[in-house]
Formats: C-alpha cells, structure tokens, sequence
C-alpha cells in the first residue's frame, strides 16, 4: 500500500482524491490546499506546506506556473510527479525520483467523475518508478502510454487545439443563437456529426463549407453579420487557414 499525498485541491486534486479512496494499492495521507471550502476540508487536508509529512508518492496537481515553486517545499529525497502536459520532467532536475502523469482528458469537479478509460502519458526519471505509475494508472482504471516531454508537450498542443480551441467556437456559436434568440439545440445535430465524423474518419477528408468553396458573397453576408472586431477576425484568420490547407 502506498502513501500518498496530493498537492492542489482544483479539478484535479479533487478528483485525484475521490479515485485514491476507492484505490487497492494507493492511500490518501494528505491533501493539501490553499484555499477550502468547508465541505471538502477534513482530518486529511492541511492547508500548509510545513505541514508535509513522509509519503510513498506525491502528485503535485497544480497550474504549471505553480510546479517549480511547490517543489521548493518537498524533500528531495520524497517521490513526486505533476500531472502537467507542458511541463517537462527536467523540473525535477534536483529530485532524485520524479514523474509525470498527465490525463488526456478534460477535468471537472463532478461527483459522478470516473478516470475509468481515461488515457495517461507517464514518464518517469527512473524505471522502477514506472512501474509505480503504471500500477497507479490501472488502480484508477485508466490507460496509459509512456511518453517522453517532448511527445507530451505535443499531446497537450494536439488536445488544446481539439479541446480548447473547439469548445471557444462552440461558445461563440452559441453566442450567436442566444443573440438571436435560436435555439441552440438546433445545432446540436451538426456538432455531434462533426465531431462523430472527425473521429471515424480524416477530417481534411470531410471540411465543408463556405471557405472551402470559396463561396464569396457567403463569406462577405458572415463578415458583415459579425459586430466584434476580434470575431470578425478571427472569422477571417479561419477562412484563410481552410482554405491554405486545400490550396492545390
């Protein structure tokens, strides 16, 4: 059974700490937090550094700008990993044992959240360290794929781009139906085949529309129904990108 202690108490120490509850090899020590909401703070949470005991693992789940601070508290000799996509592991440079798992996967606090199929890309500096994080990823009942920073770092690019970037647009569509008073669950079809589409199949194979085409009045009537100026834009950078990518 291995002790361990999380660092953080956003999305992801929340729900680091739920899974570990119900871990066979993995045990909650401590969980540590800034800031508590009196609901979350038990006899485990510590809401100071000092307060660090020994532990068999530590995940630092954190923002990326925090890591390098955070680890200026730990001991050197402790076992710890963060749970970064950009970060690579040379920040543990001063650690003799130090890792990463990353979830490819957005992170909510949702009682019902399961890390269930959820993919990792771990790492580790050395390998029987690995083994660790394996057996730590199938506890949550995850998957995994052991990859170096730089793979990592792409992941994380990749799932900003299919992740964050997309669900930005879905906002300012919906943006756009709400201003018009449309119901957004018209849309709901075409989003769900899109993103159906882009999984089964090549997504440069199946781009549609106006920009592809090249349908100028179309994309002149979308300019000038846009009113904000970084919209419009960003519209225009879009257009460009498509139709770049299908320049023959």
């Amino acid at each position: 059974m291995y002790d361990v202690t999380i660092i953080g108490n956003g999305n992801l120490g929340f729900n680091f700490s739920i899974a570990l509850e119900k871990a066979q090899d993995f045990k909650l020590l401590q969980w540590y937090g800034r800031n508590w909401k009196n609901k979350n703070f038990n006899n485990k949470s510590i809401n100071k550094l000092s307060e660090i005991k020994k532990a068999d693992l530590f995940i630092i789940a954190v923002s990326d700008d925090s890591i390098s601070d955070i680890l200026n508290y730990i001991n050197k000799q402790y076992f710890v990993i963060h749970c970064s996509g950009a970060t690579p592991i040379d920040v543990f440079h001063d650690f003799e044992r130090g890792g990463v798992i990353f979830p490819v996967q957005t992170i909510t606090k949702q009682i019902d959240f399961s890390f269930k199929n959820i993919p990792f890309c771990i790492e580790s500096k050395k390998t029987s360290d690995l083994k660790i994080l394996k057996k730590l990823v199938k506890n949550l009942h995850g998957t995994f794929k052991c990859l170096d920073s730089n793979q990592r770092a792409n992941v994380h690019l990749s799932a900003v781009w299919i992740n964050n970037f997309v669900n930005h647009m879905i906002s300012k569509g919906k943006k756009i139906c709400i201003e018009n008073n449309i119901s957004f669950s018209l849309m709901e079809p075409i989003l769900k085949k899109t993103v159906d589409q882009a999984i089964s199949q090549n997504p440069d194979k199946v781009q549609t529309g106006p920009a592809l085409r090249n349908d100028i009045n179309t994309l002149k009537l979308h300019s000038s129904l846009i009113k904000n100026s970084d919209d419009k834009s960003l519209y225009k950078i879009i257009t460009k990108s498509i139709q770049k990518n299908y320049e023959k």
